[in-house]
């Protein structure tokens, strides 16, 4: 009885020891993926700390998610090889985080209702765009553009800093009203960019 139980103990050890392994094996191939998904579970919490007047600790955590911005792509590009899944979650997560945080603030009246809806209205209409020519044309794929990073990365430096100023670094109310400038600049130029890059996606597969 003795020897089985032992027996037993062993083989269930070693077969938590095989899952673990596999986890860690998985978790490690998809870590970039991993990273991007933190923006998609942060943003309600965040978001319901910004409504609870947690100012600090929402700077914090917008911090931390951010940075599996810049982390998840140095991830997929010299650990991970990228995968198609997370070519398609990265934007999305970060459309859901940014997005999410511009609808509180403006309902805080930290951001100016025009300005929240511009930015919403060029998200969608660039994702209605990408739907489109998917549908009409199976090649297409859709290629991140300069201006449309740069202008990701103007908006997540306008929000950080301006949950930097209400959480009460002064350093940090210097640097919203040019930085959300620069958000309206880049919104509309990266608009432009993927409107014309689009007609000549479809203008070209028409051709062909």
């Amino acid at each position: 009885m003795a020897v089985a139980s032992s027996g037993g103990g062993g083989g269930a050890l070693s077969a938590v020891l095989r899952f673990g392994w596999c986890t860690l094996r998985l978790g490690w191939r998809h870590l970039a993926d991993l990273l991007t998904a933190v923006r998609l579970v942060v943003a309600p919490p965040l978001a319901l700390a910004v409504l609870r007047g947690e100012h600090e600790l929402a700077f914090w955590m917008f911090v931390a998610a951010a940075a599996t911005d810049i982390a998840d792509g140095f991830v997929a590009k010299w650990v991970n090889r990228p995968t198609t899944f997370g070519a398609v979650l990265d934007p999305v997560a970060d459309k859901v985080f940014i997005g999410t945080l511009f609808v509180v603030l403006t309902l805080e009246d930290a951001i100016p209702l025009w300005l929240c809806v511009l930015v919403l209205a060029r998200d969608l209409a660039i994702a209605g765009g990408a739907v489109v020519l998917r549908l009409r044309v199976r090649s297409f794929r859709v290629e991140p553009l300069v201006v449309g990073k740069l202008c990701t990365l103007a908006q997540l430096l306008y929000l950080g800093f301006l949950l930097g100023e209400r959480a009460g670094f002064t350093f940090a109310a210097v640097w919203v009203d040019p930085l959300a400038f620069a958000v309206v600049a880049l919104v509309l130029a990266s608009a432009l960019a993927y409107l014309a890059a689009g007609l000549r996606w479809a203008l070209t597969s028409r051709a062909a």
